[in-house]
């Protein structure tokens, strides 16, 4: 039997809810969809904080992606370095190159790593160092291997990347918000590349 199917058809069926269609990390010349504080709870982790942002995008409930956005800033909050979105079928996580102004995104293989909260956790638990030196934050590496960082947070971390993933009755308005929100930043900065919902 011939394949009539496109390759780009055959992949989003392999790939299914799995993750997106990145490979190896794509690199933007822009940078990312600030978050938004107000959907976020931050953790003090000494030389960085982490930022659990309840987030949700979408015009209706059909189009609407949901869930957990990790955030990794500097101590003052002034620089973000990394991102984990954990959006249902649409995982994935940045590197943030902030001299440059641009991100590396990379798909998350949930079948190879597993569920990618708990990847999460131990990534940011074993290797936040390698990570910040991938989104070149060599000094504050080195600084964290040297005196490390307050990890006791992650405890705290998963909990409430795991309350930002339950449905909620505000979930739509807030998705309409994150849409506005999206478009107010394309706006600002026409370069940055988003799908419609």
């Amino acid at each position: 039997m011939v394949e009539t199917r496109s390759l780009a058809e055959r992949i989003q069926e392999a790939i299914g809810e799995k993750g997106v269609q990145v490979v190896r990390g794509q690199h933007h010349k822009f940078m990312l969809i600030p978050i938004m504080e107000h959907h976020a709870t931050y953790f003090d982790g000494g030389p960085v904080c982490i930022a659990v942002e309840a987030r949700a995008l979408g015009s209706s409930r059909e189009k609407m992606v949901r869930g957990p956005s990790i955030h990794i800033f500097s101590a003052d909050r002034q620089k973000e370095f990394l991102r984990f979105d954990l959006f249902g079928g649409e995982l994935h996580y940045h590197y943030i190159h902030d001299a440059q102004q641009h991100n590396t995104v990379w798909g998350y293989d949930a079948d190879a790593n597993g569920p990618m909260l708990e990847w999460v956790i131990r990534s940011l638990a074993d290797r936040l160092p390698a990570m910040l030196r991938g989104a070149g934050e060599g000094e504050l590496a080195a600084r964290i291997e040297q005196e490390g960082w307050n990890s006791s947070v992650l405890t705290q971390v998963e909990q409430a990347a795991r309350d930002a993933d339950r449905e909620t009755e505000d979930e739509l308005e807030r998705a309409r918000e994150g849409i506005e929100w999206m478009l107010d930043w394309k706006k600002k900065r026409p370069e940055f590349n988003t799908v419609d919902y």
